[in-house]
């Protein structure tokens, strides 16, 4: 029975009652790192264990993010040990948006789970992430239901969340985690750029496809230091605004700016002809009486123009962006990948 094979699965994890074993589905495990040398022998260990456990076939993309320490290294020996790791190299830092985007597009499996490499999520959740992907759920999320945070980080966190899922209309508890499964055809047309992977949730789940989520226990990190802080979760709270514009405008993005355009060109002319008129018609003297004010009609004017031909400049870039997808925005130095994969 289903039921039996989760033992390993903590106990706040709701089993899901299907009655049938999974199918024998490719689970693409991605995991970025920096810095991660400690800890990277224990979770593949871990990962490993799991996964053979319940008899599901994975590969596991591990990312190096230009680490200073020995991380590529490790990555090249545990490859060499178990041909379903696949050793991603990037030359430089790029961050976790674009290491994570650089495993999503070599994953061969139809299933994509991306986690942390810092031990904080525990592989034992692999297991339940499959099973509700395998319900038919096209994104299955972990909201933490505890993590070792403080109190001042918690109240910025969870406000930023609020925010996130009232801009973009998406009702997840919680969107920062990483640690999330999806569909692999999700993924192949999200665009992730800057620190987009933090609402990559919303991205995917604004196209009207199934998600849930369920509570995970994040674990205390057991090596090295948090790359996170308050000032991290601040730069989050600037980025709600690309968030907004990224899901409203990002494909037409003269619907924002002729909109502006127009409203600032209508009232700079009403503006302007009002005061002509007055100038003209009723003696009025514009250069003692509204000389701020005939400046500010047109400026609002000429900021008008300018924002319709940005309009149409943004709206173009947007078309020849698309028409060249073919471009990635980082660079790998070394891959390691094995014809055959961990069953």
């Amino acid at each position: 029975m289903f039921a039996e094979l989760l033992t390993d699965v903590p106990t706040t994890v709701p089993l899901a009652a299907t009655g049938a074993p999974m199918a024998a589905e490719l689970v693409s495990i991605v995991v970025p790192l920096y810095n991660e040398y400690e800890s990277l022998p224990l979770l593949v260990e871990q990962i490993d264990h799991v996964m053979t456990t319940h008899g599901l076939p994975y590969e596991l993309l591990l990312v190096n993010d230009g680490s200073e320490d020995r991380t590529w290294a490790c990555i090249t020996a545990l490859a060499a040990e178990n041909p379903a790791i696949v050793g991603i190299d990037l030359a430089g830092n790029h961050g976790q948006t674009l290491s994570l985007r650089a495993g999503f597009e070599r994953a061969k499996g139809e299933i994509v789970v991306a986690m942390d490499g810092d031990l904080q999520h525990d592989p034992a959740y692999l297991p339940q992430f499959v099973a509700y992907i395998q319900e038919g759920y096209d994104m299955v999320g972990g909201a933490k239901a505890k993590r070792p945070d403080s109190r001042a980080h918690s109240l910025l966190a969870n406000t930023a969340h609020k925010l996130i899922s009232m801009l973009s209309g998406v009702q997840l508890e919680y969107f920062g985690a990483t640690y999330k499964a999806y569909r692999s055809y999700l993924l192949r047309n999200v665009e992730l750029l800057g620190d987009s992977h933090r609402f990559l949730g919303a991205l995917v789940a604004r196209k009207g496809i199934r998600y849930r989520e369920f509570p995970i226990e994040i674990r205390q990190r057991q090596f090295g230091a948090s790359h996170y802080g308050l000032g991290k979760a601040l730069l989050v709270m600037v980025d709600l605004v690309m968030l907004r514009f990224f899901l409203s405008y990002s494909r037409k993005p003269f619907r924002l700016f002729g909109m502006l355009g127009i409203l600032s060109l209508v009232t700079g002319l009403l503006a302007t002809g009002s005061l002509l008129v007055s100038s003209l018609f009723f003696g009025v003297n514009l250069s003692q009486r509204f000389p701020m004010e005939f400046l500010f009609s047109l400026f609002l004017i000429m900021g008008g123009i300018f924002l319709i031909c940005f309009g149409l400049l943004a709206e173009i870039g947007t078309y020849a962006y698309y028409a060249r997808r073919n471009r990635a925005p980082y660079v790998v130095r070394h891959e390691l990948r094995e014809p055959a994969l961990k069953l």
